[in-house]
């Protein structure tokens, strides 16, 4: 099940988080090393109701930042240049507890994030990520997304990519 997140629930996150972050560093890539995201990131996502979590038997297993009021740093990439121009959704924070991973918990919360913005009837799923972080980039590839540029943000250069929803059977 997916629902909206709860204060409740950040302790269980911030769990999530800090497992996120040691599987990044294994990696050997500096994504979510410098205290990103932290505590307050996931209360602020909680109370603008961007906030979910994936549960099962009570536990929650994953999370993600599902936004639907676009992203700023997206601005830095030409109009032009994605391949959607519509409005979009997008999703940060996406992480699986350890004990779940590879078992499709991610895929869950995007297909949720996909439902999210079709019920809008936004067309375009955009979303960022290091390009060393091969477990993200390999589900990216995997649902159909496509590269279109690179973000930075104060914590680094991030590539950014996008899906057309209307055309994707996938999500």
């Amino acid at each position: 099940m997916i629902r909206l997140a709860e204060v409740s629930d950040v302790d269980a996150i911030m769990t999530i988080v800090g497992q996120a972050q040691q599987a990044l560093a294994e990696l050997g890539i500096d994504q979510w090393q410098d205290g990103y995201p932290s505590r307050q990131a996931i209360l602020d996502d909680i109370a603008c109701n961007v906030g979910y979590v994936a549960v099962e038997d009570n536990r929650v297993i994953g999370y993600a930042a599902i936004v639907l009021t676009g992203e700023e740093a997206y601005k830095q990439i030409d109009a032009n240049e994605w391949n959607t121009s519509n409005d979009y959704v997008v999703v940060h924070r996406l992480c699986v507890s350890s004990s779940v991973r590879r078992s499709g918990i991610a895929i869950r919360l995007m297909h949720h994030a996909a439902m999210l913005a079709r019920e809008r009837s936004f067309s375009a799923f955009r979303i960022d990520t290091h390009r060393g972080n091969i477990r993200m980039l390999a589900m990216l590839q995997k649902l159909g997304f496509k590269p279109t540029g690179i973000i930075h943000y104060d914590s680094g250069e991030r590539v950014a990519y996008d899906l057309d929803l209307s055309s994707s059977n996938i999500l």
